[in-house]
């Protein structure tokens, strides 16, 4: 057996389970039916093992089987098996009672395993495997592993619930089985890398293996994987010698002409293969080799869907391609019209492209190109544009502005331009892209917020109405956004999770609303005191600039490096924070912001500061701010926390005495909150605890509907002091005064930080039960996609790469009961 076996213990019950005594294990070349049974063989004493040969006839047969069960171990001494000869020809039932009496009577049976039986071919010789399946002796349990389903009549033990079977679905391995053999082999890939490796070899073991053993070679595991193919040399070897080596030369051209589809109905397969009964051939390749795989896509009609092996499909596309060019394009092109014609755009303009077809382009281009982009299929465009000679129209020319990296604002505007005047028969598409402008626009220029986003919501249904899942995505952004300007955290977190979620689930590349939905989510993080959160996202968020310079906005990076210096701050370590805060400042010089990321930037470095000891960088940061604008609210505030922090009551109480009158205007809608805050530290201090509580009271009931819970967090003694006074409420809904005791808690003390969000802490919670993502998602109220989002989180932060190992992780640290729920 390999050293670097994955265990399948559910495969391996399979084999072993009590019930019909004949097994059907049935697979293509490389997908473990040797060693699954070898792995029984080598525990089962009485299991006796076959491997069958072209050349057996009925006399070579039974000498095999024979003698592997007078080998076994588990056979009495004394049976009368030994004594029995082999027949030299066809034995009968004659031959089969003398077998039967020869085995006796067992308490415990024997397993024959027959190998390798599409190699048995003698006619004689499947008569004898009927034969012995029809009348096979008490105590003696059958096995046939083979490549494709035997010449055999099976029908009567299915019908007699006498037959187990296991096919490629069950053989292939799982995501879960794909990172534990990589694993093993030494490799650290990460969660998407998994999936991606997963995906590409369809769960095939073979073609894992084959890649696993080039990324130990040292091959780089992201480059690796988007080129790993069926062209791989490794797996073609494998492929031509075995698989495509034993299909007869009329059915390795039919999948080979079918290669161009992916997937491949049944109709597509008719026009590519030119063959009528093509879904009748796909279903017996499917049934006898498990090459294909089929899925039913409407119930009433009982039309299939179909998908070959992908790396057999890519090599044998690659083949076409490569031998007959001229027949690939124009089956190419079939399949586009036929696409266009089912309205699939996104397939349509990819086989197009593919074709070469600079007339089919440009006409799909022009009919599907703003639908595409609006929808996120930007990939389809970019590739499909470029054919040489394409004369984009209308459509095509707003699509590829909004295609140009990820559709960025300035691209959004292009299009925008790209517009002819409004007209009263304007599609859907049009109207979600205009209120879309208008709603940035409107942000941007500074008028009635509400009127913007009375727009963008307009554009948001638009876009669910009609499958643009990308107008979704932006106006969820600018919508978090918006709702972060107005300190609404809470709004913040709903829209940017929705936001990346739907980014993460259609695997867009990285662009200017990915990275302003990353930075909302951990600017919301940490308002929300949850700063473990708030520096890995904004950690993320930098590496993926980092890796695309081409799409770095000054203005993020100086928000994201901003964020994170601050949760750093939080989590304990205060100079490390406060200096890449300051060397955030430093960067940004001379470059505009808007209001509220200048004020914020301000108040996170002065308090910083101040919780350091370094009045003067604290007061450096207040000079910062009153340069850039006019934020008395701010500037008071931060002038209170510096005579506060020198022990000057009299001086503190006076300089927030305009916030809470409201004659000192504030930018952010939380530095109203902080300034309770500090009436609540003044008044202890000056020992009235009475005229604590009630600005401690005015300051939850601003915060409360912000959910806002830092400046809680960082309020010092006395605030602690009196939030830990306020009577506990009856559980199950904590209250928020009773959160904002929770996080100032756990940030006076970052040994005690928990390392997961709330809400990452409600799915974790979910985690030790059976529950699917779609029943958790349906338990929290949240979308399937942001349940995967929350789990891919909570693995990485755990350091770990599936639900068990999180789960075990999290009661070892206490973020989980011992025995929370049911054991996975």
């Amino acid at each position: 057996m390999p050293v670097d076996l994955v265990a399948r213990p559910a495969l391996a019950a399979r084999v072993e389970l009590p019930g019909p005594a004949v097994g059907l294990v049935v697979a293509p070349a490389g997908f473990g039916k040797t060693l699954l049974l070898a792995d029984h063989a080598a525990r089962d004493p009485g299991t006796a093992w076959v491997t069958v040969d072209r050349s057996d006839d009925p006399g070579r047969l039974w000498t095999a089987i024979l003698a592997a069960l007078t080998r076994c171990p588990a056979l009495p001494p004394g049976s009368g098996l030994r004594e029995l000869t082999a027949p030299y020809e066809p034995g009968g039932l004659a031959f089969l009672s003398r077998f039967r009496d020869g085995l006796g009577t067992r308490t415990a049976p024997l397993t024959l395993v027959l190998d390798d039986l599409h190699e048995l071919d003698d006619p004689a010789a499947l008569g004898e495997v009927r034969a012995l399946l029809d009348h096979r002796p008490e105590g003696l349990r059958v096995i046939l592993a083979s490549r494709f389903d035997p010449p055999v009549v099976l029908s009567p033990l299915r019908d007699r619930q006498e037959l187990w079977e296991l096919r490629a679905d069950r053989l292939a391995f799982t995501r879960t089985e794909t990172e534990v053999l990589a694993r093993q082999a030494g490799l650290a890939l990460l969660t998407e890398q998994t999936g991606e490796l997963h995906r590409r070899t369809g769960g095939w073991p073979a073609g894992l293996r084959l890649a696993v053993q080039a990324m130990r070679g040292g091959a780089d595991p992201s480059t690796f994987l988007t080129e790993f193919s069926g062209e791989d040399r490794a797996v073609a070897d494998y492929l031509v010698g075995e698989v495509l080596a034993t299909l007869p030369d009329d059915l390795l051209e039919f999948l080979t002409l079918a290669s161009i589809g992916d997937p491949l109905p049944a109709e597509l397969a008719v026009l590519l293969t030119g063959r009528t009964d093509a879904a009748a051939v796909l279903d017996r390749v499917e049934r006898e080799t498990s090459l294909v795989s089929g899925l039913l896509v409407d119930r009433r009609t009982g039309a299939r869907e179909y998908r070959l092996l992908e790396l057999l499909r890519t090599y044998l596309a690659a083949d076409l391609h490569r031998h007959r060019p001229t027949l690939a394009a124009e089956l190419h092109g079939r399949a586009a019209l036929w696409w266009a014609d089912q309205d699939q755009p996104a397939a349509a303009l990819e086989n197009a492209a593919r074709a070469a077809d600079e007339g089919i382009t440009a006409r799909l281009a022009d009919r599907f190109g703003l639908r595409l982009a609006l929808a996120g299929e930007h990939a389809p465009l970019r590739r499909a544009l470029p054919v040489t000679g394409v004369t984009a129209g209308l459509s095509a020319t707003v699509g590829t502005a909004l295609a140009r990296v990820g559709g960025d604002v300035a691209a959004l505007h292009e299009a925008i331009r790209a517009l002819p005047a409004p007209g009263p028969d304007e599609g859907p598409a049009v109207r979600a892209l205009r209120a879309l402008g208008r709603g940035v626009d409107g942000l941007v220029s500074g008028f009635d917020p509400d009127t913007a986003i009375g727009e963008l919501e307009g554009a948001l249904e638009l876009a669910r109405d009609h499958g643009y899942d990308f107008v979704a995505m932006q106006a969820q952004v600018v919508l978090a956004a918006v709702a972060a300007v107005r300190g609404d955290f809470r709004t913040v977190v709903a829209r940017a999770d929705e936001a990346v979620s739907t980014m993460i689930e259609h695997r867009w590349e990285p662009s200017a609303w990915s990275t302003l939905g990353r930075t909302l989510r951990a600017y919301a993080a940490l308002y929300r005191a949850e700063p473990g959160q708030a520096r890995a996202e904004a950690t993320e968020a930098l590496e993926a600039l980092d890796r695309a310079p081409e799409r770095d906005d000054p203005r993020l990076r100086h928000a994201l490096r901003i964020v994170r210096g601050a949760a750093l701050g939080d989590l304990g370590d205060r100079a490390t924070g406060l200096a890449e805060m300051r060397r955030a400042r430093t960067e940004l010089e001379g470059l505009p912001v808007v209001a509220d990321q200048a004020a914020a930037a301000a108040l996170f470095e002065n308090r910083a500061a101040l919780r350091l000891g370094d009045s003067v960088g604290a007061a450096q940061a207040a000079r910062e701010l009153a340069d850039r604008l006019d934020a008395p609210g701010e500037a008071a505030l931060m002038a209170a926390w510096a005579e506060l922090g020198s022990g000057h009551l009299d001086a503190a109480s006076h300089r927030i005495r305009p916030v809470l009158r409201g004659t000192a205007t504030a930018v952010m809608p939380h530095t109203l909150v902080e300034a309770h805050l500090v009436a609540v530290t003044l008044a202890v201090r000056a020992g009235d605890p009475e005229a604590g509580r009630r600005a401690l009271g005015a300051a939850l009931a601003a915060a409360e509907d912000l959910d806002l819970l830092r400046p809680f967090a960082l309020g010092g003694p006395e605030v602690g002091a009196l939030l830990a006074e306020l009577p506990p409420r009856p559980e199950p809904a904590a209250t928020f005064a009773a959160r904002a005791l929770d996080a100032y808690r756990r940030i006076q003390d970052p040994a005690a930080n928990p390392l997961l969000s709330e809400r990452e802490l409600a799915v974790l919670a979910l985690l030790p039960s059976l529950m699917s993502s779609d029943d958790i998602a349906a338990a929290l109220s949240v979308s399937v996609s942001t349940v995967k989002t929350h789990v891919r989180m909570i693995y990485a932060k755990l350091a770990v790469a599936n639900r068990r190992a999180a789960v075990e992780t999290a009661r070892t640290r206490g973020l989980l009961p011992s025995h929370a729920g049911a054991d996975l």
